[in-house]
């Protein structure tokens, strides 16, 4: 095989591999070490969550007033309930799944799984920081070959955290080692549908 066919199969491969992975930011090598929450809280998570900001995903893409719904569904499960308004037609479009923890149930280690998402299987939904009432930085990272996909989300219990709020999780996040200049800012204004 030439170089050149080579390296385009490969990078072929790898983009029909993005796009399967939910076209997360790509980075090069495998998924870095994080620490999540310990002890972590899985009442006091549970509730509404509004996305103030995140990396790119395409699953999101044109999506506005962006929040998940955390609920109790007993046996160790999570109802995950994620709902987005779309910024051109208006109209509300939701998913429903089931999160589990993928190690103990006090670390904030969980896999998401969406049923009507053919061919994807548990999506990694780690909590690095969270104080429960306020904010939560959430990290899910795929390995695939020579690179990972990430994708980090900045979620609030209000659409407009105060300042203070927002400072703590930049202040968070530089901790740990998030690059804060691949977040985009969800629209969280307007959302009566």
């Amino acid at each position: 095989m030439q170089p050149q066919t080579k390296f385009f199969t490969i990078f072929s491969t790898l983009c029909i591999v993005a796009v399967y992975v939910q076209a997360q930011v790509p980075f090069f090598g495998g998924c870095p070490t994080k620490r999540v929450v310990e002890d972590f809280d899985a009442t006091a998570y549970l509730g509404r969550w509004y996305e103030i900001e995140k990396y790119y995903a395409v699953f999101e893409a044109d999506g506005v007033c962006i929040q998940a719904y955390y609920s109790d569904q007993g046996n160790s499960t999570i109802g995950v309930m994620n709902t987005q308004i779309n910024r051109k037609t208006r109209r509300m479009r939701s998913i429903q799944g089931t999160a589990k923890f993928t190690e103990s149930e006090t670390t904030a280690k969980l896999g998401v799984r969406f049923p009507s998402v053919p061919l994807v299987g548990d999506a990694p939904y780690w909590v690095l920081e969270t104080d429960y009432k306020n904010y939560s930085i959430v990290w899910s990272c795929n390995d695939l070959a020579v690179v990972n996909f990430q994708i980090v989300w900045f979620l609030a219990r209000e659409r407009e955290p105060s300042p203070e709020v927002k400072n703590t999780v930049r202040e968070k996040m530089d901790q740990l080692g998030i690059r804060r200049d691949l977040l985009r800012k969800t629209d969280q204004t307007n959302c009566d549908a």
